[in-house]
This record gives C-alpha cells, sequence and structure tokens, in this order.
C-alpha cells in the first residue's frame, strides 16, 4: 500500500458511506470496460467472419441490445452497494416483489426474449420484405419489445415480437419469387381498358410467360381521379431477373403511352 493511500482510507474511513460509493463506482466502471470490451470483441470476430460466412445482418443488433442490458444491470447493482448492500442479497431478500413484478410484466419479459431470438436467427433481418396478418412492409428495425415495419404505403407499424413468431408471417427473402408493381397514369379522356392494357403487354411478354421467368401477370386499377386514371400491374419475377425485366417493362409501358398519344 503507498504512503498517500493511507491517509485517503483514513480519510474516507471517516465519512459514513463513502467507502461504499467508491465501491460502487468503481464496480460500475469495471463492469462497463469489460462489457465494452465484449462487445468489441464480438464485434471484431462477427466482422471477420462475415467475409468467409453469409451472417445475418441482425447480429451486431443482438450484441448491443444485450451490452445495453448488462450495463443496466451494472448500474442497478452499483446503485445497490452505494446505499450499503450487497446486490446477490439485496435480490434475494426482494423475492417476492421479484416474483410479483415478473407475473405483471410477463407480456414484457416474453416479447424481450422473442426479441433476442428474432435478432440472433435468421428468420427475419433488416431490410426484409415481410407479409403478416394482410401487413406487407420492410423491417425497418427490430427492438426488444416491437418489429418495426414499414408499409407499402409509407406508414410504420409497431409488430409485438410475440406476434412475429406466434403467427403466419411469410418472408419474401426465403421464395424465388418477388412480386413487381407497375403504376402508370394516362389521361381520362384516353379511355383505355384493362383487357385493353393486357392484351398490348401480354404478347410482349409472351417468351418469359412461356418459359416462367414471369409467373404472375395482374393488370388492376391503382385509382380513378378527376383528370387521370392509374392502372396498377403486378408481375412475379425471380429476385435477379428484377433489374433486367423492370427495364424491359418500362419500355413496353412507353410504347403503349406513345401509341395513344
Amino acid at each position: 500500500m503507498s504512503k498517500t493511500s493511507i491517509p485517503f482510507n483514513q480519510w474516507a474511513s471517516g465519512i459514513s458511506g463513502l467507502q461504499s460509493i467508491i465501491g460502487a463506482l468503481l464496480f460500475l466502471l469495471g463492469g462497463n470496460i469489460l462489457i465494452s470490451l465484449a462487445r468489441m470483441l464480438t464485434a471484431r470476430f462477427y466482422l471477420r467472419k462475415q467475409s468467409d460466412e453469409n451472417l445475418h445482418g441482425n447480429f451486431l443488433l443482438g450484441i448491443t441490445w444485450i451490452s445495453n442490458i448488462l450495463n443496466s444491470i451494472v448500474f442497478i447493482s452499483a446503485l445497490i452497494m452505494a446505499f450499503g448492500f450487497r446486490p446477490f442479497e439485496f435480490l434475494t431478500s426482494l423475492t417476492i416483489v421479484a416474483a410479483a413484478i415478473a407475473i405483471i410484466s410477463k407480456e414484457y419479459i416474453t416479447n424481450t426474449v422473442n426479441g433476442l431470438i428474432i435478432m440472433f436467427t435468421d428468420q427475419f433481418s433488416l431490410g426484409d420484405m415481410i407479409k403478416i396478418n394482410e401487413q406487407k412492409g420492410i423491417i425497418k428495425d427490430i427492438t426488444l419489445l416491437n418489429t418495426v415495419l414499414k408499409r407499402d404505403d409509407g406508414l410504420t407499424m409497431m409488430i409485438p415480437n410475440n406476434l412475429m413468431l406466434s403467427t403466419h408471417v411469410i418472408n419474401y427473402r426465403f421464395t424465388d419469387r418477388k412480386d413487381v408493381e407497375f403504376i402508370f397514369e394516362i389521361p381520362v379522356e384516353t379511355q383505355m381498358s384493362l383487357k385493353e392494357i393486357r392484351d398490348k403487354i401480354e404478347p410482349k411478354l409472351s417468351n418469359r410467360l412461356q418459359s416462367k421467368e414471369i409467373s404472375k401477370f395482374i393488370v388492376g386499377l391503382s385509382g380513378i381521379y378527376k383528370e387521370k386514371i392509374a392502372f396498377k400491374i403486378i408481375i412475379g419475377i425471380d429476385p435477379e431477373k428484377e433489374p433486367e425485366i423492370r427495364e424491359e417493362f418500362d419500355e413496353i409501358l412507353l410504347e403503349i403511352l406513345y401509341e395513344k398519344k
């Protein structure tokens, strides 16, 4: 023990509760350093592994949430220690209260567990297009309680993680077909019917339809307005061929519009 530490210890022992506060601060600092170090090493290992394997993008998100939970536990434990209690003894004395809290917050606990399951499995990833209970959109974020879904109309939905794992969900990342939607508008006076549009487009896609490169071809209305009519065309394609087919389809639509003009 150094000469300077002896007077400090004597001074600290003379102030009630100071040693508990110092011990709590050291515990908090040490815990945060260890958690941050473990998080950095895990992230480094993941990034090195990612170059060799097709790992999903939620992994770092899950590591971040776990480190946040551990830091919260360390902070609460340090706070208990600052008041002169031992964390384990203090929690043991509150067993009945803790059990009551667990029962009341059961939904939150299961949501949290399911959130971590989603983060550390490959069932869902950020950017996936999914359909759940007739709601379709892209996963923008995954939290411990909810999965944030951005719908096709631009609205954002919060879906409880329990629902994500307990109901029927379609993840289009695992399908070999993708629905692509085209919307084009024409003036009302142009007077084009759905059948006419279909008859003009279908022959130009005959090769792709016969080879099953396009598995779905639907023509419908997107909206009727005062001065224009919006048509909607949905085709089912192989995601890998999307850029090629999109370009071809855009050219076909332009040809139809120019013909009418």
